[in-house]
């Protein structure tokens, strides 16, 4: 169970650092190419795009890493600043165009952002990987069939001295919890049908 955890959130790190990375190259060469068009409509040099691209990589860094230090992460289009309610009548034709702009604003920013916090996902997943300690797989393996027979919600309480593996079965996605009126309550997830 351990092991199958690591491998997958290993795995999972990997692609995330591909995607960081390719998120990244497609940001510099937005940044690069646009920074030459504007230099070059101005009539400047277009050697200061490079370094401009790199300033804009910077600040999205810097954006993501707000972004993941505050719990935060990716946005729908309607949590973002870019949606307007444009009402329930009619659109004009105004309205599509700003719609249009915004959208690809949205898609931009996200697509920019997900360098950096792909990156501190992979990172993230990384450094949270389960210890393989001597006879932790037999506890969390008896905690669950535990868990399982019982088939109902349960607190803290019903297993002391297990907190820990509580905490770590809850990490691998094996258990369900809920907080009702301050108490922590949990039950073995079941994987039903859609």
């Amino acid at each position: 169970m351990i092991s199958a955890f690591n491998r997958s959130q290993v795995v999972l790190a990997v692609f995330g650092l591909a995607g960081s990375v390719v998120c990244y190259v497609l940001a510099w060469l937005f940044f690069e190419h646009g920074a030459e068009m504007v230099l070059d409509a101005c009539a400047l040099s277009t050697r200061a795009a490079p370094w401009t691209a790199l300033l804009a990589l910077a600040c999205i860094s810097f954006s993501g890493w707000c972004t993941w230090e505050s719990g935060q992460g990716f946005q729908s289009y309607s949590e973002s600043a870019f949606y307007h309610d444009f009402g329930g009548g009619a659109e004009t034709a105004g309205d599509h165009r700003g719609a249009k702009m915004t959208g690809l604003a949205y898609v931009l920013s996200q697509a920019f952002l997900a360098g950096p916090l792909l990156l501190l996902r992979s990172l993230h997943r990384l450094r949270n990987l389960v210890p393989d300690e001597a006879g932790l797989e037999q506890k969390l393996a008896h905690l669950l069939a535990m868990l399982q027979a019982a088939n109902k919600w349960q607190g803290p309480s019903d297993y002391p001295g297990l907190e820990r593996e509580v905490l770590l079965l809850n990490f691998m996605k094996k258990l369900d919890f809920s907080r009702h009126n301050g108490n922590v309550r949990f039950k073995v997830r079941t994987f039903e049908g859609i």
